[in-house]
């Protein structure tokens, strides 16, 4: 090998022995990496919304209830309290607290003077506190938005297993309303205790209402299988052979259609004999598609859950909840504490004994249950009440002919047998009567008020009252006489009118003028409350009288 040869050589294998070294961390530059930066800090969670009753709610402080106790403690996120837009806002770090996505955001509503900060105000009526029982509204986890008595109604489905999308479609379906509505009423008409409207803000504050008085909340599965059952709805007993009852019956259904149907089962006894159904099923209603009789054929609709919703013989609607508590000893007992109730079903206004002889000391079994319902009535309600007594005499099958019949011309002087009686005024033996201006289908009208007898068949003394009018309207098809202007009438939730109708086409013999009532449209009018027995209880008492 030629010298300059091996000195090439020998130079290439020192380089490539020096680069190895530097690899292996040797000798040459050995300069760390630089480290990456740490990720930045995630960034605080804010959760917004509006807390709302029938209005927004000032002075409510809503919280993230991180130990799940119902209270806002020290330390949990929270709001500062509600200005009168209901709005509210907190904000917390989510490396900080631990669980927040999994807690409910709720907001205590609470009662007190009016002036107190800390009591609740609802913007529709702020000169009083928004309730008169403390109680909580909730929204479920994982995100801000509007906290209401709605809201509160799909946490009680999650809380029942529901996911939250599944209790929300039940809710809307349970309550009639758009689910958007769950979260967002305050753009429905405007509260009016004179006027009820059926909106998701009515359903609200049939919800405030219960959590108020601490009815349980219970999301139904609205598309769930059902079974039968019976509810006592009402029940009059003197003897085997002299009884009234009339239950509501459950009809079963399998899965897959919404809510159940109910048929209102009356049967009864007069003097022994079985009292037909004719005697037994007396009123009709106007319904959208006109008037409708109600006979255990009509099927009644409703929801299911608490609260619930109802049509009543396709004509009235209502919404209400159902108080549930359970009942043992003695029947009789029952019969006794319940006298005493307005919202008595049992024997009310009327001698208690032989219904309590007959029940002797008879027990209820376990599962029996009495029933506490309190609704409010919704839309219009025109009904007739009993068929058999209301029609006007043939003569005067129709409206105008009824007018005809009652000219004021012809009441100067005037009695029960030239004026039409309407309802009763100040009193239950002050009568409200009217006579007729002229016999258009408008007009005037002329008030009386007169004297009844104590069995409200005689009327006297009859004095000139105020003017007002009558018109004749259609109503869902069916020609109904109003009236306006007349005096007040507290002792009834009703006003009266009159109504056409034929009930065979093309039968001019079957044509019939009613006395009807219209529910008057107040919320005072419209609220109300019963007392009845769940399928244990009433089939146990039933089968003890043997009815």
């Amino acid at each position: 090998m030629k010298p300059r040869t091996r000195s090439l050589l020998i130079h290439a294998f020192a380089a490539t022995a020096a680069l190895s070294l530097a690899a292996c961390g040797g000798d040459g530059d050995d300069s760390p990496a630089p480290t990456p930066p740490p990720p930045p800090p995630p960034a605080p969670i804010t959760l917004s919304g509006e807390v709302a009753r029938i209005g927004t709610l000032r002075n409510v402080v809503v919280c993230l209830d991180l130990n799940a106790n119902d209270a806002c403690d020290a330390g949990e996120p929270a709001s500062a309290a509600t200005g009168a837009d209901g709005r509210y806002s907190l904000s917390y770090d989510p490396a900080a607290v631990s669980g927040a996505a999994s807690a409910q955001l709720i907001a205590p509503v609470k009662t007190g003077d009016p002036a107190a900060p800390t009591t609740a105000i609802d913007s529709y009526n702020p000169a009083v506190a928004a309730t008169s029982a403390d109680y909580l509204m909730r929204r479920p986890a994982g995100s801000g938005g509007a906290i209401n008595p709605l809201t509160t109604l799909v946490q009680a489905g999650v809380a029942a297993g529901m996911t939250q999308a599944t209790a929300r479609a039940n809710v809307a379906l349970q309550l009639a309303i758009d689910a958007a509505k769950i979260d967002a009423y305050q753009d429905d008409p405007a509260w009016d205790d004179a006027q009820v409207h059926d909106t998701a803000r009515t359903a609200a504050g049939v919800v405030s209402g219960m959590l108020r008085t601490g009815v349980p909340l219970e999301v139904g599965d609205q598309q769930a299988a059902a079974a039968a059952s019976s509810t006592l709805r009402q029940l009059r007993y003197s003897a085997p052979g002299d009884y009234y009852a009339r239950s509501l019956d459950q009809q079963a259904k399998a899965a897959g259609s919404a809510g159940v149907q109910l048929v209102e089962n009356r049967s009864g006894k007069s003097g022994g004999q079985v009292n037909a159904d004719e005697a037994l099923y007396g009123t009709a209603y106007l319904t959208p598609n006109g008037w409708t009789y109600c006979t255990r054929n009509v099927l009644l609709r409703s929801t299911v859950g608490n609260p619930s919703r109802s049509v009543y013989c396709d004509g009235e609607t209502s919404l209400g909840s159902i108080r549930a508590s359970s009942v043992s000893g003695a029947m009789a007992d029952l019969v006794d504490r319940w006298q005493a109730l307005p919202s008595n079903t049992i024997n009310a206004g009327v001698s208690t004994a032989g219904l309590k002889g007959a029940l002797g000391a008879t027990v209820f079994p376990a599962g029996a249950e009495e029933l506490v319902r309190s609704s409010v009535v919704l839309g219009q309600t025109i009904l007739i009440d009993t068929l058999a007594n209301r029609a006007q005499p043939q003569s005067r099958n129709t409206l105008e002919a009824l007018i005809s019949h009652y000219p004021s011309s012809g009441a100067a002087a005037p009695t029960g047998a030239n004026t039409l009686s309407l309802a009763v005024t100040t009193g239950l033996l002050k009568n409200l009567r009217v006579s007729f201006g002229s016999n258009a289908p408008q007009g005037v009208a002329q008030y009386y008020e007169c004297d009844l007898n104590a069995e409200q068949t005689v009327v006297s003394n009859c004095v000139r009252s105020t003017t007002g009018a009558y018109s004749i309207e259609t109503v869902h098809g069916a020609r109904v006489l109003r009236f306006t202007g007349q005096p007040p009438t507290p002792f009834i939730n009703y006003h009266v009118v009159y109504t056409e109708i034929r009930w065979v086409a093309g039968d001019p013999k079957s044509q019939w003028v009613y006395r009807a009532h219209e529910t008057k449209p107040g919320l005072s009018a419209r609220q109300g409350a019963s007392h009845r027995l769940n399928d244990a209880a009433w089939t146990a008492m039933k089968t003890r009288l043997g009815i």
